[in-house]
């Protein structure tokens, strides 16, 4: 089944996983991935949805997503690529990581924090 229900124009119904929930386990790196799929009518020149709406959810394996290969397409050079599966956590990993970093490191009250100077103006 393509993402894409129909065509017209600038108008498009695709269907998207608004909702991506990862249920990972660490221990064994299985859990469940639920998918939560709306239908959404929309303008793809103005950006503007005409409808939305809740399709259904589907539940699949990380174990099988990580274990599958995907084929993709280079959004820069449009060259379609086939990626292994374990790249998919690998890059969910580092993300969850990074956010972790970004939000828990220390604030330096005399420079706020990144190193510039916080001025104040009365």
């Amino acid at each position: 089944m393509s993402l894409i229900q129909s065509e017209s124009g600038n108008n498009a119904v695709e269907m998207f996983a608004t909702r991506i929930d990862v249920q990972w386990d660490f221990r064994t790196n299985t859990g469940p991935v639920l998918f939560h799929f709306e239908r959404v009518d929309w303008d793809r020149e103005t950006g503007m949805v005409n409808t939305r709406g809740y399709e259904r959810t589907i539940r699949h394996d990380i174990a099988g997503l990580i274990g599958g290969e995907y084929a993709i397409t280079d959004p820069f050079t449009g060259e379609g690529l086939v990626e292994p599966g374990w790249k998919l956590m690998a890059m969910i990993k580092a993300a969850t990581e990074r956010v972790w970093d970004a939000e828990t490191a220390p604030v330096d009250e005399q420079t706020g924090g990144e190193g510039e100077s916080l001025a104040v103006v009365l």
